[in-house]
This record gives C-alpha cells, sequence and structure tokens, in this order.
C-alpha cells in the first residue's frame, strides 16, 4: 500500500504549498512536496568544505548527494537534487524547476527578515550611542571650558601681580625693571603655552607628529619618537588625536628625568599613539582626555608595568569597520543550535524591554548575526595566497600588521570596537607569552593558529563550517552574565544554564581545543580530532571517508568507529577524563547514525 500511494501522489504545485506554510517551515515542506511528486528522494543542499552539506531531504536521514539524477540550482545558494525517481516526466522536471525557484524565495524571505531585524537592533543602539556621546560631550566641553579658564586666568592673574609688584618696586626707588621683564616675558611664555594646547600652529600644516614633536622641545624630559602615521587624515581626526596623546605627554614628561619618553605612532584602521616613561606617573591625572577622546570614538589606556608608565592612544578613522560583517541568515537558520540560542535572546530582549538592561541584550541579538571574525596579525604582505578579506566566504578577516602583546589581545577580547570579538587569530609574528594566556584564559573562545601550521583560507573554513555554533556560543556566555541581573527565580536563568551545559556541538569545541593544547587522548589525538570534525563537520570528513560515499557505508563507518571509541574506553590505562572524551565522542558518532 505504501509503495501505491508513493506511485499515485503527484504532490501539489509549489506555490499551492508557500501560500499554506509559514516561511519558517517553507524549504521542508517543498523538499518533501517534490518528493512526493517524482516518487523518490529529494535533497536540498548548499556547498561545504569537501562536498554539498544537506540542509533538508526528504526522506530524513539523507546525508549526501550520491546517486543524484538531476539538479537545479537555487537561486541565493545551493542546488535541489533528485535521487531514484520513479516518476520523471516532463511535469515532474517542471516541479523540480519551481520548487528550485521557490526555495530561493523562501531563502530570500529568511535574509530579509533577518536584515530587518539587524537594522532595528542596529538603530536602536546607534540611538542610545548619540544620546551617550552628547551627554558625554556636554560634560568634557563644559570640563575643557573649565580647564582653559583656569589655565588663562590663573596664569595672567598670577603673572601680572608679579609684573605690577615689580613695576611698584621700579617706580618707588629705580630698580626692578630687569625683573618686570623677566616676569613679564614668563607671563608671555606660559601664555603661548595655553594657546598651542588651543590650536597648535603646525597641526594644520604639518600634521600631529610635527605639532608633538615641536611641543616636545619644551618639555624639561627628553621625548624619542618613532613610527609613522601615514597620509594626512581629516581635521577633526587628527585634532582630537594630537590633544589626548598631548595631554598624556605633558604629564610623563612634565618632569626632569635622564630617561627619555619613548613615543611610537603606527596607523592601520586607526590613528596610535603608544608612549612609555620610566618612573612612577600619576596616571589617574588623564581621567578627562580618555572621557574626550572617547566621546569622538576612540580610547586612552593607562597601565604601570614594572615600574615604567604606559599610555595608548588609539583614534579610529571610523567608528564601525567599513566592511560588511554579517553572516548569511540562510545558513545560520540551519542550525538548531543557534535557532534555540536566538530564542532565548529574543526572550531576554522582551524581558528587559523598557528597562537599562535591553541595550545590553541588543547587543548580544546583534553580535549573534554576525559572521564569525579572523585576525591575522603580523602581514605585512600577501601570504599564502590571502589577498583580499573578500576572498574569504562567511567569515571577517583582519589583517593587522601589530606585534602579538597582551595589549593587542586585550583588544581582541573586547566585545566591541573594530578589532573586538575576535573568534580566531592567526599568527605570522611570534606571539608573546601574555598573548597566548590572554587568550587562553578569555571568557569567549579563540582559536590561536600559527601561520608556519595553517593558512588563511584553512582556519577561515573551519571558522566559517562552524559559524552558527561559534555564535551560538558567544551569546550564550553573554548571556550567563546578564540573566544574573534578572530576578533569582526567572526562568531565563535556568533556561540558558541548561543550554550552555547540555548542548552537544559546545562540548565538541571544547573537547577540541582540550586536544589542541595536548590535555586529552593524547595518543589517539589526530583520529579524536577528525570525528569531532576537525578536517570537516560533514559526516564523511568526520569518518575519513570518500566525498561520494553511499549513506549505508556511512553507517557502517560509524557503527564501527562507536565500537572502537568504547573498546578504548574500557582500557584500564584509560583515565576518567579521557573515559568522558571517549562518550562523546561515541555520541557525536551515534548522531551520524541517526
Amino acid at each position: 500500500m505504501r509503495a501505491l500511494r508513493r506511485l499515485t501522489s503527484r504532490g501539489r504545485p509549489p506555490y499551492e504549498v508557500a501560500a499554506d506554510v509559514s516561511p519558517a517551515r517553507l524549504a521542508a515542506a517543498l523538499v518533501r512536496n517534490l518528493a512526493d511528486s517524482v516518487a523518490g528522494q529529494v535533497v536540498y543542499a548548499v556547498p561545504g568544505e569537501r562536498a554539498p552539506a544537506v540542509v533538508e531531504s526528504w526522506p530524513p536521514g539523507i546525508t549526501g548527494i550520491a546517486g543524484a539524477v538531476a539538479e537545479a540550482r537555487v537561486r541565493g545558494g545551493g542546488s535541489v537534487y533528485v535521487i531514484a525517481p520513479d516518476r520523471w516526466d516532463d511535469e515532474a522536471q517542471d516541479r523540480h524547476r519551481d520548487t528550485a525557484a521557490w526555495l530561493g524565495m523562501a531563502v530570500r524571505l529568511v535574509r530579509l527578515d533577518a536584515d530587518h531585524e539587524a537594522a532595528e537592533l542596529r538603530a536602536r543602539r546607534l540611538v542610545g550611542e548619540l544620546n551617550i556621546a552628547r551627554t558625554r560631550l556636554a560634560v568634557v566641553r563644559d570640563l575643557e571650558r573649565q580647564r582653559l579658564a583656569g589655565a588663562v586666568t590663573t596664569t595672567t592673574l598670577r603673572d601680572l601681580g608679579e609684573v605690577r609688584r615689580w613695576l611698584r618696586v621700579a617706580a618707588d626707588d629705580g630698580t626692578g625693571l630687569s625683573e618686570a621683564q623677566d616676569t613679564l616675558d614668563e607671563l608671555i611664555d606660559s601664555f603661548r603655552v595655553v594657546v598651542r594646547g588651543v590650536f597648535p600652529a603646525m597641526l594644520p600644516d604639518s600634521g600631529p607628529r610635527a605639532a608633538l614633536e615641536e611641543l616636545a622641545a619644551t618639555l624639561p624630559r627628553p621625548v624619542v619618537f618613532t613610527g609613522e602615521l601615514g597620509l594626512r587624515a581629516g581635521w577633526q581626526l587628527e585634532s582630537g588625536f594630537y590633544h589626548a596623546v598631548a595631554a598624556a605627554l605633558n604629564l610623563v614628561a612634565g618632569a626632569e628625568s635622564a630617561q627619555p619618553v619613548t613615543v611610537t605612532f603606527a596607523r592601520d584602521d586607526a590613528l596610535r599613539a603608544r608612549l612609555s616613561a620610566p618612573g612612577d606617573v600619576e596616571l589617574g591625572t588623564l581621567r578627562q582626555d580618555m572621557e574626550r577622546i572617547a566621546v569622538l570614538g576612540g580610547e586612552m589606556r593607562c597601565s604601570l608595568v614594572d615600574g615604567v608608565a604606559h599610555v595608548t592612544v588609539r583614534l579610529p578613522e571610523r567608528i564601525e569597520p567599513p566592511m560588511s560583517t554579517h553572516a548569511d541568515p540562510a545558513e545560520l537558520e540551519r542550525s538548531t543550535t543557534y535557532r534555540q540560542v536566538r530564542e532565548l535572546v529574543r526572550q531576554g530582549q522582551e524581558a528587559t524591554d523598557g528597562t537599562a538592561e535591553r541595550a545590553a541584550w541588543d547587543a548580544v541579538a546583534e553580535r549573534l548575526t554576525m559572521a564569525p571574525r579572523l585576525a591575522v596579525v603580523g602581514c605585512t604582505e600577501r601570504i599564502d595566497g590571502f589577498d583580499d578579506p573578500a576572498d574569504v566566504r562567511g567569515v571577517a578577516v583582519l589583517a593587522i600588521d601589530a606585534q602579538p602583546d597582551r595589549a593587542l589581545a586585550e583588544e581582541f577580547l573586547a566585545d566591541d570596537g573594530p578589532r573586538g570579538g575576535v573568534d580566531a587569530v592567526l599568527c605570522v609574528a611570534t606571539p608573546a607569552p601574555e598573548f597566548r594566556r590572554a587568550l587562553r584564559d578569555a571568557r569567549h573562545r579563540v582559536v590561536l593558529a600559527d601561520a608556519g601550521t595553517s593558512t588563511v583560507q584553512a582556519v577561515a573554513a573551519a571558522l566559517a563550517a562552524r559559524g552558527p555554533v561559534i555564535a551560538a556560543k558567544r551569546a550564550v556566555v553573554s548571556m550567563a552574565e546578564l540573566v544574573r541581573r534578572l530576578p533569582s527565580g526567572h526562568r531565563l536563568r535556568w533556561a540558558v544554564e541548561r543550554v550552555r551545559v547540555d548542548t552537544h556541538e559546545f562540548a565538541e569545541l571544547e573537547l577540541l581545543d582540550a586536544i589542541a593544547r595536548g590535555e586529552l587522548l593524547r595518543g589517539v589525538a589526530g583520529a579524536a580530532a577528525r570525528v569531532l570534525g576537525a578536517e570537516g563537520i560533514d559526516p564523511r570528513s568526520r569518518l575519513d571517508l570518500p566525498v561520494d560515499a553511499p549513506d549505508s557505508a556511512v553507517g557502517a563507518a560509524a557503527a564501527a568507529a562507536v565500537g572502537r571509541w568504547r573498546a578504548h574506553a574500557e582500557h584500564p590505562a584509560v583515565g576518567g577524563r579521557d573515559r568522558a572524551a571517549c562518550e562523546l565522542l561515541v555520541r557525536t558518532l551515534e548522531g551520524l547514525l541517526s
């Protein structure tokens, strides 16, 4: 009866299916309808690392496209494959093409909906940032007005009082004119310093470096300048950068010392300066200058390490990166874990709507839609076939010419900023130990790779393959902190913790990292890493099978691998942590069998 029903069922026109089914379920419904129409198997797949990755299939459980007799391209990515049809007349072939067209429409609907939601989040974030910037600007403007008024009036009134005193002495007994002249010269020099601080004469003509060198020549402590700032930038950018560096330079070089201050300039996506001054410096006095440069979209960081004061100034040319970093919503939606986490984020937004906490949840939601970020550090020329960040599909690549030290690691680990939110780092230059430690101990997962053993394309491909899971894991880590601010009995507290602990894909990533660090399964690390998806997350790559291997071969290989890993776990020499790792590998393989 089942075979007869299969042969007599003709399915429906795709437009009727689209009219009855919600956009979220449309792809699955169209695939099943086509399978009924051709009385065979149908697979909707998108390009993968080695072979097409199955998105939807009917019947469920098909893992490849072996034996496909026809292919129809889907506008927006992927193809619809027909396997072993019992009916393949002109009507069935037309239905195949129409289904591919409606699948393209379904993909487009998902993308448009995600784009609308992302635009709404971005608009809400920008409005909040604008209001905060206006408030901070008003505070900084008031503080700057008070500082300038104090500098002018205090200096002028004090020195003018001295001039009057010496002039009275000269009028009474004919002496003191030379002292009055010296005091007047000091008054003029002090006033020039104040004016230079407001508008340095060399800045518009020669740029910030020349203006800072002129300032350094008037300071009592020697200053050494290195590095370059490249081509000239806009007046507002150079002026803001100059005033921030000048404030730090006046502080660290304002007292006499035989040890010079070092100022190192750099230029990438921002104007950068790093000041290093041996000695004890009260860096807290720069708080107002930190506020001033923050209003312009930059930052100033101060630290005292081993008796050396460090001040880092960064002012980006653009507040946001010019390249698009949003992932393809259609690809994200194919991950069950991603959809589950996205729903939790939406619940968090609803729970905090109308409160100050909503902005933090919106930031998590916005980051959830973005592609994984790969930072290539220390690259000054083309490496390993990598020409342009746009060449890497599904990953945002940042090419950074800088030394991998702790300061750079802190930029990568920040939740925002042009270099923040990095998921993987490929080092061309040798990373400092503190750089490695900072990434290893970070709350978010950051993969560290060496250009000597990995390429940009390989690291990017691994990130893109796990993009939805990586985005979901980052969101769960952020939500775990945000739910602490909710009432103690709120259901989101339990829901987020359950996802964090129980999600198998997260456990796979953690085990893969532990194996890469040499902590687990040392004797069988290569085989374990392959099962976890180090060579590709599709079933055939995990089982080291050819791309065209049939589903029966996949099932047999997975069953055999389950037996091997269970036997390994039962070996007397295997410790408790390795045994738990083997159990996780078995769950992965059992997932390939289902």
